[in-house]
């Protein structure tokens, strides 16, 4: 508890007068904190309360302790030290020791017996902080038995779109975007998108859906734990409002923007379009390319020819495979130069003028198991595997991939390795169930004498 009692002196100088009464009681976690921060908090909190008398004179404060050089000297405050210190940093406030405690009779009883009836809590969050406080959210790529829509809009210079995912409790997912021809802001995009959703799944006779989206406005004021106040949202609001009585059972969570990518991307898509009347936009199909481009041209041998077997037939007699095309053709002659072929052996030539025989998929797989753990393999990684193959005087084109594919295959290497204290997944942060309040953790030994359960 806390209690505080601004005063005044008269003409004289000598006798106090006390013009306002504070009392504050602090919460469950302000409880712990200690004696300077309490302080701390308590003369923040009145410097609020009593801002308009602090801005324009000087200010006494008798205390005990000197809260002030407390949060002053701190060269790199942080969490709540340092919204104390934003919020004194604008008053002007001299410090002087107690001496006589006459006029902190006053303080001391209204710290001793608090007002409860009209106690307000201290704001000190900054914009959009209590955001921090969310807990982990569900991922659109994991399954769930329910139906989850997420959606979101994008409005900016090359104009507004909107785009949407309802993901079916199979994991299927329905994208739905949408170009908006008209001016907006970037809440009436959001507005848009929800409707347009909404409306998405209402076709396909979802009744009981969860909607995810990254606009805290539209999440608070759907869920009325904001007021709508613009009249430009409040049309969009009360459609809402009508759309969402359609639903059995229909919930609205926020999300971070990290986990709105998907639907972030579809409305950012549809707004870049210019004039989507004059284009003819075929369906986009993503496709999964699991190496490098240049390992499409020589992937594993086909039949009885090696690799390197139209690269040996072009420089042999100039002759290209049936099925190039033109890029194809050109590209094989680039490839083509790096090459040397000395009767019916072929060899790659390297920066320093070196010649590496080229060698088939089996040939690459006795090598790779012979100096990786034959007679002198000491079992190395994939990369130093094909730098010393090429010390050797051995090449293939796909060499380094697959020797790094051989060493995880290898037994002894995963028997005998190294242990990996990485976790298998990605940590995550324990959040404290209530601010300021911090996870432990204490290791001891045998408890003795022991308990009378045996533990």
């Amino acid at each position: 508890m806390n209690g505080l009692g601004p005063h005044k002196h008269d003409d004289s100088g000598k006798k106090e007068q006390a013009i306002y009464y504070l009392s504050k009681k602090f919460t469950q976690y302000e409880a712990h904190y200690s004696f300077t921060e309490k302080s701390c908090c308590a003369l923040a909190w009145a410097a609020q309360k009593l801002r308009h008398y602090l801005v324009s004179h000087t200010t006494y404060l008798i205390s005990r302790s000197d809260p002030l050089k407390y949060l002053l000297e701190r060269p790199m405050p942080t969490g709540r030290l340092a919204k104390w210190q934003m919020i004194l940093s604008e008053f002007d406030i001299v410090f002087t020791l107690q001496k006589a405690i006459k006029g902190q009779a006053i303080a001391d009883h209204l710290a001793e017996n608090p007002n409860e009836d009209d106690y307000q809590p201290l704001h000190t969050y900054f914009l959009d902080e209590e955001v921090l406080l969310v807990g982990a959210t569900e991922d659109m790529s994991e399954r769930c038995p329910e139906w989850r829509l997420f959606f979101d809009g994008a409005a900016n210079s090359f104009g507004a779109g909107i785009g949407a995912v309802l993901v079916s409790p199979e994991g299927k997912h329905y994208l739905e975007t949408a170009k908006l021809r008209f001016a907006c802001t970037n809440n009436m995009a959001e507005y848009e998108a929800c409707i347009f959703a909404l409306k998405m799944a209402l076709e396909i006779e979802v009744k009981e859906l969860t909607a995810f989206s990254d606009s805290d406005l539209l999440v608070h004021q759907t869920l009325k734990q904001w007021i709508t106040k613009d009249f430009k949202i409040l049309p969009y609001h009360c459609n809402l409002l009508n759309l969402a009585r359609q639903f059995q059972n229909l919930e609205f969570r926020h999300l971070p923007r990290a986990r709105n990518a998907f639907a972030d991307a579809l409305a950012t898509l549809s707004s870049m379009i210019q004039y989507p009347d004059e284009l003819g936009i075929e369906p986009i199909w993503i496709q999964l390319q699991d190496k490098p481009a240049h390992c499409w041209v020589a992937d594993k041998t086909s039949g009885n020819s090696p690799w390197y077997n139209d690269i040996k037939e072009f420089i042999k007699i100039g002759s290209y495979p049936p099925e190039a095309t033109a890029n194809d053709k050109g590209f094989l002659r680039r490839m083509a130069s790096k090459f040397f072929l000395n009767g019916e052996v072929l060899y790659r030539r390297t920066s320093d003028l070196n010649l590496l025989r080229c060698i088939d998929e089996d040939e690459a797989q006795y090598m790779m198991k012979e100096v990786h753990s034959g007679v002198c393999g000491s079992h190395m990684n994939g990369y130093l595997l094909a730098k010393k193959i090429m010390r050797t005087g051995y090449f293939w084109l796909t060499m380094e991939r697959d020797c790094i594919d051989f060493v995880r295959k290898c037994i002894k290497c995963q028997m005998h390795g190294d242990v990996i204290r990485a976790p298998p997944t990605e940590l995550h942060s324990m959040i404290a169930p209530w601010p300021c309040l911090m996870w432990g953790m204490d290791v001891i030994g045998t408890i003795d004498p022991p308990a009378s359960n045996g533990h």
